[in-house]
C-alpha cells in the first residue's frame, strides 16, 4: 500500500459521514464498505492507525462485511444451514473482541434502579 493510498484510505473528511450500508453484495459495493468502515474506524482512534490496528481494521471490516452478507441472505428468506449459523455466531464474537482489542468500548454498567434505591416503597406497593 503506497502512502498516498493510506492517506487516502484513512482519511477524517470521509469518516464524517453516515456509514455505508451494501444493498447488494458485489466487488464495487465491498470496496465501498471497506474503504468506508475504515475511515470510520480510523476516525474513531483519533489518529493515523499502527500497523497492527491496520491488520485489525481490515480483520474487523472483513468480518462485518461477512456478517452483513449473511445477514442480507436470512432477511431475503433463505434458510442457512447449521455450519452457516455457527460461523455467523462465530463471526459475531470475532468481531467483538477485536472492537474491544481496537479500543471500542463496551455499553456503560447501569447504575441501581429505582427499585433497589428506594426498596420500602416499593414493598409496599
Amino acid at each position: 500500500m503506497t502512502t498516498a493510498t493510506a492517506s487516502r484510505q484513512f482519511a477524517p473528511d470521509r469518516a464524517s459521514r453516515v456509514p455505508y450500508r451494501p444493498r447488494g453484495f458485489n466487488k464495487r459495493s465491498r470496496q465501498r464498505f471497506e474503504r468506508d468502515r475504515t475511515a470510520q474506524l480510523a476516525r474513531h482512534l483519533g489518529r493515523e492507525p499502527t500497523y497492527p490496528e491496520r491488520i485489525l481494521i481490515s480483520r474487523i471490516v472483513a468480518v462485518e462485511w461477512d456478517l452483513r452478507r449473511l445477514d442480507h441472505r436470512l432477511d431475503v428468506g433463505e434458510e442457512l444451514s447449521g455450519h452457516a449459523m455457527r460461523a455467523r455466531l462465530a463471526a459475531e464474537n470475532r468481531l467483538r473482541l477485536d472492537l474491544r482489542e481496537l479500543g471500542l468500548k463496551g455499553a456503560a454498567e447501569r447504575g441501581p434502579s429505582l427499585a433497589e434505591l428506594f426498596p420500602d416503597r416499593t414493598a409496599a406497593a
